[in-house]
């Protein structure tokens, strides 16, 4: 069977990753289009991660004016007048892709604006495609006064495209309403965030779970998002420098993308770093999969805030948390979990209004040697 998959994702992106391995090691023909909306260092043309046939289209203008990218998407691909239809075909036959022989499934994974990449494809190219869309994320937004929903731009898409969708893969059911409704005609099924178990050094996490038992130093992570309107960087911040003050040989590391908000960033990190040297490490901008792999391996705690004001407050499945677990470390998070019961054991959760001096503290005290076999 023969399936394109449509992303914007980082190239290593674990979920668009699991998805395409899962497909190669189950015989299935595989080409990829990544649409790279974001990040202006990835070069178009022919590319492969883990044997598939991709295809790279279109370095974005900005990796941080993100209103600007997609304006630019949409004009190249969406308006008539620019009309994106020679320019697929053109990559398809690069990729060796038969027109004559439709591929089974156009498989998109979100934003949801390429789904209209793929209802576009499907009417010129392959009547008799499915389309199947990834949803990794929720994009209802709920009035915070009245509760009742508001359309944004990629509710729009996921309007627009309803009707030719037919199937969703949700990475979480939770959220204000039951996202298997925004489909009615499609169907459904959940595949949570959990990570490859085999992709994991399994030597090196359980070495580092050994040595904590007779160690009180450890090293603290986040890697994620760093948008300070819907990640509470100030009070990760907060908890790293008590630690680092009170306990030393500890260590901090901090990165992601700031989509735009770097000088905002940096004076709330540089002093840190000038004040603890290399044991407070940041870095703004994306953080390779290798490298995030490696330091999630090596961390104690790895923590996730949500900040409590942000119209993203909803019921997810972090992917975060199940890879701290994985790796053998403490999730401490302030967000919404999917079954939170599950892992109320091995977690420090808070909820959405615990006070910050509350998580602070908390968090702080959460440190001990590591049982062994924790998180695994």
């Amino acid at each position: 069977m023969n399936f394109i998959v449509l992303d914007e994702h980082p190239p290593e992106d674990g979920r668009v990753g699991r998805h395409i391995r899962y497909l190669l090691q189950n015989n299935e023909r595989v080409f990829r289009l990544h649409f790279s909306l974001f990040d202006p260092t990835l070069e178009s043309g022919h590319f492969s991660l883990y044997g598939e046939k991709g295809f790279r289209i279109s370095p974005p203008p900005s990796s941080h004016m993100r209103p600007l990218n997609f304006c630019v998407f949409n004009m190249k691909y969406l308006l008539p007048p620019f009309c994106f239809y020679s320019r697929i075909k053109w990559i398809l036959k690069e990729l060796g892709v038969d027109l004559t022989a439709p591929p089974a499934v156009l498989h998109v994974h979100d934003p949801p604006c390429l789904l209209k990449i793929a209802t576009m494809m499907k009417r010129k190219l392959f009547q008799s495609a499915r389309i199947v869309y990834d949803r990794h994320e929720f994009y209802e937004v709920f009035n915070k006064r009245t509760q009742l929903p508001t359309l944004t731009r990629h509710r729009l898409y996921e309007l627009l495209a309803e009707d030719a969708v037919d199937g969703v893969a949700h990475a979480s059911l939770g959220g204000e309403s039951d996202p298997r409704l925004l489909f009615p005609r499609a169907e459904h099924t959940h595949i949570p965030n959990f990570p490859l178990t085999d992709t994991y050094d399994e030597a090196r996490i359980r070495e580092k779970i050994l040595m904590s038992e007779n160690n009180s130093a450890f090293n603290l992570l986040y890697i994620g998002s760093l948008n300070p309107h819907d990640r509470d960087v100030r009070l990760m911040l907060k908890i790293a420098a008590d630690i680092l003050a009170h306990i030393p040989e500890t260590t901090f590391f901090i990165g992601g993308p700031s989509y735009g908000n770097d000088e905002e960033l940096q004076q709330m990190m540089i002093p840190l770093r000038e004040k603890y040297g290399t044991r407070f490490h940041f870095h703004l901008g994306y953080v390779g999969r290798n490298m995030a792999q490696r330091l999630t391996e090596d961390c104690h705690i790895g923590l996730l805030f949500i900040d409590p004001e942000t119209t993203y407050w909803i019921k997810s499945s972090p992917n975060k948390l199940y890879e701290y677990l994985r790796c053998g470390a403490i999730p401490v998070m302030r967000a919404s979990i999917e079954s939170p019961e599950s892992v109320s054991s091995c977690s420090l959760l808070f909820d959405r209004y615990t006070p910050p001096k509350r998580r602070s503290s908390q968090a702080f005290e959460i440190w001990r040697p590591i049982p062994r076999g924790a998180g695994g």
